[in-house]
């Protein structure tokens, strides 16, 4: 029977011949690997790692936001914004029928007093008495209608309010707070319909994934709000360099992933290129002192999906094409098709 001590150290044993820091991520992976509770897991950690081809810590914290990441507070607080919004829409169908029912209940109102009216002799006495009710069941159902409406116009503005809150929470549900770029869990979901429509259309798309040179030299050197400035502004960078049919997300830390439909390799290289550029060239000063502190580069690798290639694969081969852009000496594109030519 294995113990929770037995299943640790065969988790950081493991990630030390691996060569990997036992991050929590990492150890979470390989914990519930090797505790055997998540079948599709351990499949997935046997099938493509092993010591002669282990994993990136990169890898290892992709499969732990696949496993281990579900974000329920964003899914609690939609569907939470989404049951206030029926409730709502269902009071609204109240007071509209409550209107409709004051009109009815006046107009049979109307109709009865009518039908008093030729019943009776036309004496002015009797014709007054009938004027006067039907002019105070005209005014009640007026002053009635009234707070109706305006129950009915609050409920709709209400509404209003709810569906614009609703739709915020859903956009800040899918961004990354600091850059404002798409977070993993929207590029998740925009890639898995982006292969959908590939596979139909057999159309190329392409990823570039990012990572920013040194970033935790610059970090360590000038602090981690100075780094997260740097963060916002190689956002913006990326964003600047796009199309609307693209989305660039901030997939952890300083590392980014941007997808490209109906993109070539070589499309995308360039578009990377782009980006690199002006990143390099881009000087950076201290805000308060004005002083200036150099510049940040980064290093892209790139990939095009083919028909029949996993989401993981695909994954797989832009980081590969990344790791050839830092060995080859960082601030470089490399496409992965053939990692030792590189866009320059």
């Amino acid at each position: 029977m294995k113990t929770a001590t037995d299943i640790s150290q065969k988790a950081l044993s493991r990630l030390s011949a691996w060569n990997l820091d036992p991050t929590p991520e990492a150890y979470a992976v390989l914990y519930a690997h090797y505790d055997g509770a998540n079948a599709e897991l351990s499949e997935t950690i046997e099938t493509r790692f092993s010591d002669e081809t282990p994993p990136s810590a990169k890898q290892l914290e992709r499969l732990y936001a696949r496993f281990f990441s579900p974000e329920p507070s964003h899914t609690q607080k939609l569907d939470k914004l989404a049951n206030a919004l029926v409730n709502q829409s269902s009071g609204l169908q109240g007071l509209a029928h409550a209107l409709s029912s004051s009109a009815h209940t006046f107009g049979v109102e109307v109709q009865t007093q009518a039908g008093d009216a030729i019943g009776v002799s036309t004496s002015g006495g009797d014709v007054q008495d009938i004027v006067g009710r039907l002019l105070e069941l005209t005014k009640k159902t007026v002053e009635q209608n009234k707070v109706l409406e305006g129950k009915l116009d609050a409920a709709v503005e209400n509404i209003g309010e709810l569906h614009d809150t609703l739709k915020r929470a859903e956009e800040s549900a899918q961004t990354d707070f600091l850059t404002k770029l798409a977070n993993r869990r929207k590029l998740d979901t925009f890639l898995t319909r982006l292969m959908e429509d590939a596979m139909l259309e057999k159309q190329a798309f392409s990823i570039i994934v990012g990572d920013i040179d040194f970033f935790k030299v610059f970090n360590d050197t000038y602090g981690h709000k100075v780094g997260d400035q740097v963060l916002a502004l190689v956002a913006s960078i990326i964003k600047g360099n796009i199309k609307g049919k693209d989305l660039a997300a901030r997939y952890g830390g300083e590392e980014f992933v941007i997808a490209l439909p109906n993109t070539t390799l070589m499309q995308a290289a360039e578009v990377a290129e782009d980006i690199r550029a002006e990143i390099a060239n881009r000087p950076l000063a201290l805000r308060k002192s004005n002083k200036e502190i150099g510049n940040v580069t980064i290093s892209f690798g790139v990939a095009e999906w083919f028909l029949g290639q996993s989401m993981e694969a695909l994954f797989e081969s832009a980081d590969a094409a990344l790791y050839e852009a830092k060995r080859a000496g960082r601030n470089r594109v490399v496409r992965a098709a053939n990692h030792l030519r590189e866009i320059a």
